[in-house]
């Protein structure tokens, strides 16, 4: 490297160069296809955009990749991509610190006798590997070697079943802990189609969901995040109906219009009873003859009073819910399909789906000829039945890729036991979890960042991956070493390809042969991200013989026991899905949408339950089960009926890392180890749990403050009626503009801004509380992360927060998303002696950082408390400052910062107007936070610009500003959120 010109090496530190100069490359140098417009070269200093596929979790989105010189800064949604049309989830954007994570293997490990691990070469380890392969092959016979994955499809899928054939086994085990087995069964049961498929809730105009959690992990969250906004938007005669039934307020039910609160037994119950009445007034005609004779005695013993008396849902409401079904186009009811918050998932699965089948338009909404990829996957049996050939010492060979069962399955089933039983365990995982130490040979590959690939997350979607940057450390690609061992093993007869990349491009090139595709057929997918077709079919299903199911009438009494035991019902969240992006700073930082507790676990109480058995948050617990024992934090929540815990997945991992280690159990610790026999599914929703305080407490890292807004509207809403009679009313808004003073009600003369006046306006009416703009912008901003301890002491640093309000009279919650308001009548700029916050010529409040000497004046002085002090210079590991965006000034000790409305991009975009000689134009660019919403809740803009979409916004009579009665004149305008309310009656109920 010594004799390069400076010329020379910024040519080689490109997306390719990289791997070369770091000299961990196992591909030849190749020209990558960016996104839309291909470069001759990077040009230092600027950022180019690469196509791929997100494979945080089973979702698949689309995944632009920001390229500065040779490394990625930040990932963004691809917006031509069908799944998720350029959103991202706090996972998508998080996913960044997966490749720079510090704890990643940076080279083979070879277990040693001592347990310990030792770096061999990577000839070693493929060797050490080989020898084993070949012992297996001169041994003969089947299934003795066994290769785990999460889910894959096309060509790795391809690869490693050729590879498997060579060892007389058969195709990988593809292994996800959220499988939705008693889904699929429902759909076999209901419709005859065991697959999973494709919702668009976005065309239902009635929607119910049974503890469907579809904003936060259910099957495809910001695919249908983004379907649930347009669905949920007011329109000309008011806003679609959504409720939900389940046994927690989660972040969807919080988004619904009204939460039916039932133990996790009876949401079966409540569907059966939905469908009696359906059935009892003649309020559909979709079912008829034999099959709705047949319907009609199943449900013959859930009527309204019956179901009351089973579930504590008031009947009035029942008929409510049914009454708004019946009157629906194309109602929707959506069912978990796993055993997580449903101890009879398959029955309510069924339920869920007899109620869609009794309403011709629900055809149009659930496509069942684009299946997800999920469907794909083995169930939990297979992995049991996988765990007692290993304790029986049947398997000599088992290889795990990104797979983590140690973590996930019952530890009743002794599946470490199992994993010692094993001669050899090989793992390909990127970072040191569960079950990865506990393998003989760790061979690290690349993360999906780094990797050449093709998945495809439903039938009509075929997502590419590329490696948006050259290797970090000394890793492989997988389909890499399976070729280099694989020839050795077979030859080049069986295995011609040089590498993987030539495999894939093989591979698309023979399954595009014959159908029309250009000559550019590669790199125009490349630079799209992939190929889908389109659907809009209306898929060909209907009711499947005379669904002959006993459902069981759960004898328990309904929510609202106080005695131990309780019910257990677990749940993923949205940062760390199953577990797998614990081990990301960003995540562990942001606060849980409901709790607003970060970094570790908690267990969820009634609030009057906690009272009563002297409970106070912090508290540590110890849960018992028949099945094992934990210990966690309590956590007094609103959102739980009496009777009922309740555990988040992801937390309590016994390795995986720094960042992902956490003082609560893992709630798996509890589950009985035995299998749902219709479905052969794990049962993760646990009965009689005993519960002991101890004499200890863990302070929990939340950071909310306070549960409700004490009358002092900071997010404020208004009914469908009150609406109504705002409709052409000008709102109260006090323009951030030289009009918007006067000499009555302003000391200081107004300021000018000749050509912009940049405002956000926020959609409380949009706002499902995810937090992906949280974490957005932690990446582009270059937010640092403080640590749980650091959190405790409020100095948290994030310059947008989701505030979360429950409202006293009902279990309702608000969100509002709070950041620098960028007030023209700043209170902070008048009282820094140093001029620091400086108020600029387009209307934003600029920090300048190298004035500000820590007075902390400023935030003493803002009502909005969206001012941050950086107590100490915070510390990042070496590999994650690779993520910091060059843009941006990494802030020290001694300095405030706050929200800067993403200025970086600001300028970017005016000296690419001032290029051209024009203004900058209304959406040409956008903030971070409003980039990634699923929802659309940030609208960014110039107020000068009467034509621009925020003028026309702030026109809503919705509008309204916080604390506006302070004077402040914010440049962030709310809009209000429009509220349902239910009123229960003696002859009825409604949501008005």
């Amino acid at each position: 490297m010594a004799d390069f010109s400076r010329r020379d090496f910024l040519k080689a530190v490109s997306l390719t160069g990289t791997a070369a100069v770091m000299g961990c490359s196992s591909e030849p140098a190749r020209k990558l296809i960016p996104y839309i417009i291909p470069p001759e070269d990077i040009i230092p200093g600027e950022a180019t955009w690469y196509a791929t596929t997100c494979r945080e979790c089973p979702a698949g989105c689309g995944l632009l990749a920001k390229n500065r010189d040779g490394h990625i800064i930040k990932a963004e949604g691809n917006p031509l991509y069908p799944v998720n049309q350029g959103k991202l989830c706090a996972r998508g954007q998080a996913s960044v610190q997966g490749l720079y994570n510090p704890d990643r293997y940076r080279n083979p490990l070879r277990k040693k006798t001592d347990g310990s691990f030792e770096p061999i070469s990577w000839e070693a380890a493929e060797q050490h590997l080989l020898n084993k392969l070949m012992e297996l092959k001169k041994k003969g016979g089947r299934d003795r070697a066994v290769f785990l994955t999460e889910l894959i499809t096309g060509t790795q899928k391809n690869l490693i079943t050729l590879w498997l054939e060579e060892l007389g086994a058969g195709g990988p085990v593809l292994f996800e802990p959220f499988a939705y087995e008693p889904l699929r069964q429902a759909n076999e049961v209901v419709f005859g189609l065991g697959r999973i498929p494709t919702y668009h809730i976005d065309q239902a105009d009635f929607l119910l969901s049974f503890s469907a959690n579809f904003l936060e992990a259910w099957l495809s969250n910001v695919q249908y995040a983004r379907q649930f906004t347009s669905f949920h938007a007011p329109g000309d005669s008011g806003k679609n109906l959504f409720i939900y039934v389940g046994p927690r307020l989660s972040m969807t039910a919080a988004n619904a219009d009204h939460w039916i609160a039932v133990s996790p037994e009876n949401q079966s119950v409540v569907a059966l009873g939905i469908i009696h009445l359906l059935l009892a007034k003649g309020l559909t005609l979709a079912v008829r003859g034999e099959q709705r004779a047949a319907l009609e005695a199943q449900v013959r013993n859930f009527s309204p009073e019956k179901t009351e008396t089973m579930t504590g849902v008031k009947a009035q409401i029942l008929q409510m819910v049914a009454e708004k079904f019946s009157k629906a186009k194309k109602p929707l009811a959506l069912a978990e399909g796993l055993f997580c918050s449903d101890t009879r998932a398959t029955e309510t699965a069924i339920a869920a789906n007899l109620l869609c089948a009794l309403s011709p338009g629900a055809r149009q909404i659930i496509d069942f000829d684009d299946p997800s990829s999920l469907g794909e996957v083995v169930p939990a049996q297979r992995m049991k039945e996988l765990t007692q050939k290993m304790l029986q010492g049947e398997i000599e060979l088992l290889v795990i890729d990104r797979a983590n069962p140690l973590f996930h399955l019952p530890p009743a089933w002794e599946f470490l036991k199992a994993l010692k039983k094993v001669p050899m365990v090989v793992s390909f995982s990127s970072f040191p979890d569960e079950t990865c130490e506990q393998a003989h040979l760790v061979l690290p590959t690349h993360t999906f960042l780094e990797s050449w690939g093709d998945y495809s997350p439903r039938k009509n979607v075929e997502g590419l991956l590329q490696p948006v940057m050259g290797p970090m450390f000394n890793t492989r690609h997988l389909g890499d070493i399976l070729l280099s061992t694989g020839r050795k093993l077979a030859g080049d007869k069986k295995f011609p390809w040089k590498n993987f990349y030539e495999m894939l491009r093989a591979a698309w090139a023979q399954n595009r042969k014959g159908d029309g595709s250009s000559g550019n057929f590669w790199q125009e997918s490349l630079q799209r991200g992939g190929t889908w077709s389109e659907g809009g079919k209306e898929s060909a299903w209907s009711l499947s013989g005379s669904v002959n199911v006993t459902f069981t009438q759960p004898l328990s009494p309904p929510p609202g026991k106080t005695e131990n035991p309780f019910n257990l019902v677990t749940y993923p969240t949205i940062q760390f899905f199953d577990g797998r992006t614990a081990n990301r700073p960003f995540l562990q930082e942001m606060p849980d949408p409901m709790t607003n507790i970060t970094w570790g676990g908690w267990v969820e109480l009634n609030m009057d339950t906690a009272k009563k058995l002297g409970i106070s948050k912090g508290d540590v617990l110890t849960l018992r089960s028949a099945h094992g024992t934990l210990q966690a934090p309590a956590y007094p929540y609103p959102g739980i009926p009496e009777g009922i815990l309740a555990m988040p997945i992801g937390q309590g991992h016994a390795a995986y890392g720094r960042f992902a280690r956490s003082q609560s159990g893992n709630p798996i610790q509890l589950i009985p180890p035995n299998i749902d026999p219709a479905t052969g599914t794990i049962i993760r929703s646990v009965p009689e749990v005993s519960v002991e305080k101890l004499e200890r407490s863990i302070p929990l890292a939340n950071t909310d403050g306070s549960l409700y807004q004490y009358g002092r509207g900071l997010a404020q809403g208004v009914s469908w009626p009150e609406y109504q009679q705002m409709t052409g009313q000008k709102p109260p808004i006090v323009l951030p503009l030289p009009e918007g003073f006067t000499k009555r009600d302003d000391f200081y003369p107004p300021h000018q801004h000749p050509e912009y006046r940049w405002v956000m306006v926020v959609d409380l009416d949009r706002c499902i509380g995810c937090g992906a703009c949280v974490v957005a912008c932690y990446a582009e901003n270059n937010v640092a992360v403080v640590g749980k301890d650091e959190v405790l002491r409020g100095r948290e640093m994030s310059w947008l927060h989701i505030e979360r309000y429950f409202e006293a009279t009902q279990p309702m919650v608000q969100f509002l998303p709070m950041l620098c308001q960028h007030c023209d009548e700043a209170p902070c700029e008048a009282v820094c002696p140093m001029f620091a916050p400086n108020h600029s010529r387009d209307g934003i409040n600029n920090q300048v950082y190298n004035r500000c000497i820590g007075t902390r004046f400023c935030s003493q002085n803002c009502p909005y408390k969206a001012r941050r002090f950086n107590w100490f210079t915070w510390p990042r590991d070496e590999s994650l400052n690779w993520q910091l965006n060059p843009d941006v000034t990494v802030r020290h000790k001694g300095v405030m910062e706050k929200c800067s409305f993403c200025i970086q991009r600001i300028v970017a975009a005016k000296v690419q107007a001032r290029s051209e000689d024009r203004k900058v134009r209304d959406g040409e660019f956008t903030t971070a936070c409003a980039q990634t919403c699923p929802a659309d809740v940030f609208t960014f803009g110039n107020l000068k610009d009467p034509d621009s979409r925020v003028a026309k916004l702030i026109q809503d009579p919705r509008a309204y500003q916080v604390l506006g009665q302070l004077n402040t004149k914010p440049a962030v305008i709310y809009l209000k959120k429009i509220i349902r309310k239910l009123q229960v009656v003696r002859n009825g109920a409604s949501l008005i």
